[in-house]
């Protein structure tokens, strides 16, 4: 599964991409709304094994996709479809997330990005809803959110990251009858 926007090529991400990505993901400044940077590339290395046996699986409900520039990897763009099933997630709801290397956040390709997926999602996967979670620190999230005609759906959430750093977001939604 590709995409193609104007500027970007959205690929799956793979083993090779170990070292790039390790670069993002173990840069404080690009992983602030995130997650804590990893410390080790092996910590990079065990997620891209996670995310291949995901696209391996055939039945899977997450993606993760590479975002090329030319033939420069500068981020990636993942999405959740929500199965109903195991207790976590809601059918029919497709939630995305993305990560930029910080020498490529000023030029708006999150954007584009989410665009695609958004479309990927609501006509292909016969989405209902699109949620995209900010940290309310996150000004550029939001705009982004909101920029995409997304709506506010919970304010001030306390959170935890996964490494257990505390935090407060905001969940935006779009729903797929805005679209028709």
């Amino acid at each position: 599964m590709i995409f193609r926007t104007e500027r970007l090529i959205l690929r799956p991400l793979c083993m090779d991409d170990l070292n790039t990505v390790y670069k993002w993901q173990s840069d404080a400044q690009t992983m602030k709304y995130i997650n804590s940077p990893h410390t080790d590339i092996s910590q990079t290395a065990e997620y891209l094994e996670w995310v291949c046996k995901q696209w391996q699986s055939g039945h899977q409900t997450y993606y993760s996709f590479g975002i090329m520039l030319g033939d420069k990897l500068i981020g990636e763009i993942s999405f959740s479809s929500g199965c109903g099933k195991c207790g976590r997630c809601v059918k029919g709801e497709v939630a995305i997330g993305y990560c930029i290397h910080k020498e490529f956040q000023a030029f708006c390709y999150e954007g584009e990005a989410v665009k695609a997926i958004i479309e990927h999602s609501f006509l292909k996967l016969s989405a209902d809803t699109i949620k995209m979670s900010c940290e309310i620190e996150s000004l550029a999230e939001i705009r982004l959110a909101e920029s995409l005609g997304m709506l506010l759906k919970t304010e001030n959430e306390d959170c935890e990251y996964n490494y257990g750093k505390p935090y407060k977001r905001n969940t935006y939604i779009l729903c797929n009858y805005r679209l028709k």
